[in-house]
């Protein structure tokens, strides 16, 4: 209206903010809630049953033995069995290693621990040990594939990023942030000043994510990554005496969570029994043998019915790959993520005859939630005699983890004395590993807060963390 003055209202900057407050706190929560379903997707299988997999066309039920036969044996830790028709049977079980692991289980009594172990060269499974916690004996677990592989991935990883052609163990490769975390930006980490960079070898020792999940992407590729995971027998029924559950795994094709299937935070189930085919397979220069474990069978009178051959399930990577991946597993034993359990060859008698190659892997999952620690090893390097996959399965509550179990069951197969699982500290009612701190570490540390000089960190030996925290071990 003319000749009328418009006056303008002072603006409320308290009502302003609160606004924008308003927005940001329904952003946050639109974030979190996503977050969490995605968290609640990962993993959360229900704990095992006692149910046997269900049998496939590769189980043999003969020679007048039923697969619960078969289980009993194991499970009472007898090579021997006799059958209704006076029928005997031994299987390839080390009666020794069979028991001594159980009794360890059993000493430290974790919710559920798993093992499993076989000769490379001949397929034998040597030990089959399922445990539950309080004592229970349950000889199917080696044979679920319920757990998550964890950083167990990465020597498929390696693998396909090896045979690519594209990198060697020694390259080194850049990435962003600390060595456990994946993040969109560190996947495609330039070279520069100030970088960090971590060898191929170094990061399998130490378990480094970061630089499992740029290989993942810029190395290997979702299709080769899936090609690899069958060539090592995801998704393929195992054949065994006993039904087997078939390993699974899904290799996304987006490059983040691409990264991290490579490292180990993906949708990859393996069973132990699997798992130590697969450290067999590395030990037999690609070989996969087939698992056996009836040896053989006699009649009533002693007459030769049955005895098992060597043969050979399936070619995984070709011979120099798997002799490259073998060294690079030494690594972990040296100054990875099972040094501290493993020690020194001066405290160690084991290593002072042979080396050990073998890989961790720890994660969270299952519902109510569990923490997986994974070990998969081969001994000796030179002359592969076993190989082993143990799973520690965890509460909150930690005692052991499968380094140790690993450790002690090449103790027992080879004849050393047995030793003490490292030492744990308590902190906010949960246990974690004592950190080892090398003198020249702490003398840097002191040099920087000296001299206020910006270093780069220091790429320490990695020390296992416990799982639920964010990591791969």
């Amino acid at each position: 209206m003319p000749g009328k003055e418009i006056v303008k209202q002072p603006r409320n900057p308290g009502r302003f903010r609160s606004r924008i407050l308003a927005i940001a706190a329904l952003a946050g929560a639109g974030w979190l809630v996503s977050q969490g379903v995605t968290a609640a997707n990962r993993h959360q299988l229900q704990h095992p049953t006692r149910a046997l997999p269900a049998p496939n066309a590769q189980a043999a039920v003969e020679h007048g033995f039923a697969a619960q036969d078969l289980l009993a044996l194991v499970s009472q830790g007898s090579p021997v069995g006799i059958a209704k028709d006076g029928s005997r049977i031994t299987l390839a079980l080390d009666e020794d290693l069979q028991n001594q692991i159980f009794a360890l289980f059993r000493r430290f009594d974790p919710p559920y621990g798993v093992f499993a172990a076989m000769e490379p060269d001949t397929g034998r499974v040597v030990a089959l040990v399922g445990y539950r916690k309080g004592g229970g004996s349950d000889p199917s677990l080696p044979l679920k594939a319920v757990y998550p592989a964890a950083s167990l991935i990465k020597v498929v990883t390696a693998s396909a990023a090896l045979e690519g052609g594209n990198i060697s163990p020694g390259d080194e490769i850049s990435y962003r942030g600390g060595i456990y975390g994946i993040s969109r930006r560190g996947i495609h980490a330039q070279d520069g000043r100030g970088v960090p960079s971590m060898s191929l070898e170094e990061a399998i020792a130490k378990s480094a994510n970061a630089v499992f999940g740029k290989v993942a992407v810029n190395y290997v590729g979702s299709e080769a990554l899936a090609r690899y995971m069958a060539k090592f027998g995801f998704g393929q029924p195992i054949p065994f005496e006993l039904p087997v559950e078939t390993s699974q795994g899904e290799v996304p094709r987006d490059e983040y969570n691409l990264a991290r299937t490579g490292a180990g935070f993906g949708e990859v189930y393996v069973s132990p029994l699997h798992m130590a085919m697969i450290m067999s397979a590395i030990a037999s220069s690609g070989a996969m043998p087939q698992p056996v474990l009836i040896e053989r069978v006699e009649d009533k009178d002693g007459a030769l019915l049955f005895e098992a051959q060597p043969s050979k399930w399936r070619d995984t990577v070709k011979p120099e790959t798997a002799d490259t991946l073998l060294q690079m597993m030494v690594k972990t034993i040296e100054m990875g993520t099972s040094r501290r359990t493993f020690g020194s060859p001066e405290s160690t008698p084991l290593l002072q005859d042979m080396e050990v190659a073998g890989k961790t892997g720890s994660l969270s999952g299952w519902s109510p939630r569990m923490h997986f620690e994974w070990f998969a090893g081969v001994a000796p390097v030179g002359d592969p005699k076993l190989a082993v996959a143990a799973l520690v399965v965890n509460d909150s509550r930690w005692k052991i983890k499968g380094s140790y179990v690993g450790k002690e069951a090449f103790n027992t197969y080879f004849g050393y004395p047995s030793s003490s699982p490292p030492v744990y500290s308590k902190a906010r009612g949960k246990a974690r590993w004592k950190k080892a701190v090398k003198t020249s570490e702490r003398r840097k540390a002191r040099a920087i807060r000296k001299h206020g000089k910006k270093k780069p960190a220091s790429r320490t030996p990695g020390v296992a963390a416990p799982a639920g925290k964010g990591r791969v071990g």
